[in-house]
């Protein structure tokens, strides 16, 4: 959905929030019913009250606004759901916004509804005001007074420095919305049902996941007191947020552990007979990258009937069923899941393609390395790029479906926006299971990606059409035995 006024614009590559072109504040008079969230943890009860007294001073109209406390006992997705506004502002209980903070943050999901404005956070130290003092004071536009001495978060301050204000941030941006007040198009959020869901970090990771792109509003400001006891606060975050967002890496650093959002949804058709899918789920599940779940695409309706037996296909699903029937980490689905949401990437792997022991870690950190929104790797002897295996970051695919990208124009789009890359099955061990000496019964490989790499050609791509060049040109160059890698950025 788009709000009434909204620009079509083409997605915005990466972070770029430099092509939404927002309105100005207040002008022309906002339209947008929005819904302010107070999320408190019951920790300060004071707390709400001041962050409510501030928000009733806003220089936005009141018909247009609706102020919502959610409490530790209440769930935030609930109250997303019921909201009134088309816009949703999460801001934490304690904080103090400045007057002209909803008109600041909105007016970007007014320009594009990809786009989470993020307020600028000033921490201060001592006694926080009462609330009749904040009414007072912003009523005489002196709020600021209240809180001599207060600096920019550290921690967002150095993310603005180091990725040029957001523009040129990577997977990790969602980081920005730790501990401030941010805006979004209420579609824009899925939420899980996780009862610890909700908090400022998983709800932006999410936001991330579906394609947004964050933008920082240095007109929004908030007041926010620094936390009595960091270490206790870190503690609770880090329990909190690790099973349900995979970033950043070293917060999952327990051994054998299994979490509810991984890193990377494999997703592997059922088109092979028993032996071949199965070794190709048994090489996933054994590589070094655990943090991963495979989903079984088939149709497991007919798994359990009687006469399985009596049909190949049907009888190496009931195989494959019985097989991973207690492996927590495989599921089987009668569809192909379009993203990998919340996952941040979905690796497809033709059942007939096996991986190595390295080659999941590997394919992720080189899309992390070079930014792209798909990585492709075809095995040796590959008649075509359809037989590959792909990794897409989620948050790419995300952003193209919201734009309305039709599923066979995903490659064009992704490409377009984020880049995508061709590898070469040698690169990261990825092989036909179906060939002669594969080993396919055999479960895993042993030996993983290479370590060196060979000077390859790169062909840009810049459009449909160059990247359908492209694309033959690396088909044709592979089935010679060449190695080729496409780039396009």
């Amino acid at each position: 959905m788009s709000l009434p006024g909204a620009v079509s614009a083409a997605p915005s590559p990466h972070n770029d929030w430099t092509l939404i072109a927002p309105v100005e504040p207040g002008h022309p008079a906002p339209t947008a019913q929005v819904s302010v969230l107070v999320v408190g943890d019951g920790g300060d009860p004071a707390g709400a009250a001041r962050t409510v007294a501030a928000l009733r001073q806003q220089r936005y109209p009141d018909r247009l606004l609706q102020i919502v406390t959610v409490t530790a006992d209440s769930d935030f997705a609930d109250q997303v759901g019921t909201a009134k506004g088309e816009i949703i502002v999460r801001i934490p209980a304690g904080a103090v916004p400045a007057p002209d903070l909803v008109s600041a943050l909105t007016r970007w999901q007014q320009a594009s509804p990809a786009a989470v404005s993020v307020a600028v956070p000033m921490i201060f130290s001592g006694r926080a005001p009462d609330p009749d003092v904040i009414v007072a004071h912003a009523s005489a536009g002196t709020l600021g007074q209240l809180f001599p001495g207060s600096t920019v978060d550290p921690g967002l301050a150095r993310l603005l420095d180091t990725t040029h204000q957001l523009r040129t941030a990577d997977h990790l941006v969602f980081l920005a919305a730790a501990g401030t007040g941010y805006a979004f198009q209420r579609d824009r959020y899925q939420a899980g049902s996780d009862r610890f869901q909700g908090t400022d970090v998983e709800v932006a990771y999410r936001l991330a996941q579906a394609g947004a792109v964050f933008v920082p509003e240095p007109a929004a400001t908030l007041w926010t007191a620094a936390p009595a006891d960091p270490v206790t606060a870190g503690q609770r975050a880090d329990a909190e947020l690790t099973d349900l967002v995979p970033f950043p890496r070293e917060r999952r650093n327990r051994p054998g552990r299994v979490w509810q959002v991984p890193l990377v949804t494999a997703v592997v058709p059922v088109d092979q007979p028993y032996q071949v899918v199965r070794s190709c789920v048994d090489r996933l599940l054994g590589g070094d990258e655990r943090d991963l779940h495979v989903a079984l695409v088939g149709d497991w309706a007919v798994a359990g009937t009687d006469n399985s037996g009596a049909d190949s296909s049907r009888a190496d699903l009931r195989l494959l069923a019985a097989e991973y029937r207690s492996e927590p980490r495989v599921r089987m689905v009668s569809s192909a899941p379009v993203t990998a949401f919340p996952a941040p990437y979905l690796l497809r792997v033709p059942a007939r393609l096996g991986v190595g022991p390295r080659t999941v870690r590997s394919l992720v950190a080189a899309m992390e390395k070079w930014r792209c929104g798909l990585l492709r790797v075809l095995p040796a002897g590959a008649g075509a790029p359809t037989h590959a295996v792909e990794l897409w970051s989620t948050a790419a695919r995300s952003r193209a479906l919201h734009a309305g990208t039709a599923d066979g124009a995903l490659v064009e789009a992704v490409a377009a926006s984020h880049g995508q890359r061709w590898e070469t099955g040698s690169e990261y061990d990825v092989v036909d299971l179906t060939a002669a000496g594969s080993g396919a019964a055999g479960g895993s490989a042993t030996a993983g990606p290479r370590g060196g790499r060979r000077a390859g050609q790169t062909v840009t791509v810049g459009g449909a059409r160059s990247l359908g060049r492209a694309t033959v040109f690396v088909a044709r160059k592979y089935a010679r035995g060449v190695r080729r890698r496409l780039v396009s950025r």
